[in-house]
């Protein structure tokens, strides 16, 4: 595990929030990346992905896959998600392949405190983000 992600589990260990949830962060580097998958105690099916470059640690969530979007919505989707973009603190919204996400990037500078505070915003941020897509995706 390389000292950047290393500083990511320090911040989360024993960090208990407001609401006495926490953070488990599983490591991970089967594809020779190294990676952590943080989880909230009550989010556990949203995962945050932590990767690390020379200079950012790395922080995406992937939220739902294009296929759960209802027919002839998708543009209006892109459309709110890129006015919401600057609304959405230290987050932003993404597209990799078919899977959309929300992401943050810190610098590897970050102290525990700034670490916490981006991964419980980017938490926060999920929610928020499902709130306001939801009306563009099938129902389950």
């Amino acid at each position: 595990m390389n000292t950047n992600l290393e500083q990511v589990q320090a911040a989360l260990h024993n960090f208990i929030l407001d609401d006495e949830t926490q953070f488990k962060v599983i490591a991970d580097n089967s594809n020779d990346i190294d990676m952590l998958t943080i989880i909230k105690e009550d989010m556990e099916e949203f995962a945050i992905l932590a990767t690390s470059s020379e200079t950012q640690l790395l922080l995406n969530a992937a939220l739902f896959d294009s296929a759960q979007i209802k027919e002839g919505k998708a543009g209006e989707l892109h459309q709110m998600m890129l006015e919401l973009n600057m609304a959405m603190p230290l987050s932003s919204f993404a597209k990799t392949a078919n899977i959309y996400s929300v992401f943050g990037a810190l610098s590897i500078d970050s102290s525990a405190e700034q670490i916490q505070e981006e991964i419980v915003t980017l938490s926060e941020n999920i929610i928020d983000a499902l709130e306001v897509c939801e009306n563009f995706l099938k129902s389950e």
